[in-house]
């Protein structure tokens, strides 16, 4: 494998800081909406092939048809400020996707890591029950390993 084994925990300084560093970016949003499921996919929204024209409505058609822009759908400049901010976000959801893969390839790294000392942990019990040694490590853990492989019964068909 490309990495070591981790072999850590987060000390309590360690989340603390971490804890606050995300507060403090929460705290440093001038807006913040937690959408529904339902309300992201409800609201149009400027997506990727979207971008060019909405740049160009905002930046250059509203400015120079300014008796197009009724302020039915708010001003030029609200349109200007929400259009500055989409794109200054850009860069911090960049930054913060590529902080949540690191953490969630290092939390899946620890997750692998512990899982295969399980089947170590079970391997060798399972020998030691073998040989007549009691133990309740194989009866606990067994619903986990011996499904493994198994396919899942096939429905009936109606």
């Amino acid at each position: 494998m490309p990495f070591s084994n981790i072999d850590t925990t987060f000390t309590p300084a360690q989340l603390a800081a971490i804890e606050a560093a995300v507060a403090q970016i929460l705290a440093n949003l001038p807006a913040q909406h937690n959408l529904t499921k339902e309300e992201r996919t409800e609201l149009p929204n400027i997506s990727d092939e979207r971008y060019p024209y909405a740049q160009r409505g905002i930046e250059i058609h509203g400015p120079n048809n300014p008796l197009l822009v009724s302020g039915f759908a708010g001003t030029q400049a609200e349109a200007t400020n929400d259009f500055t901010f989409y794109n200054q976000s850009e860069g911090i959801i960049q930054r913060l996707l590529q902080v949540v893969e690191i953490a969630t390839d290092t939390q899946h790294v620890a997750g692998s890591e512990g899982y295969v000392w399980l089947r170590e942990l079970y391997r060798t019990a399972k020998g030691a029950a073998e040989n007549q040694v009691p133990g309740a490590v194989v009866d606990d853990l067994k619903t986990l390993f011996e499904q493994q492989g198994t396919p899942p019964p096939t429905p009936p068909n109606p």
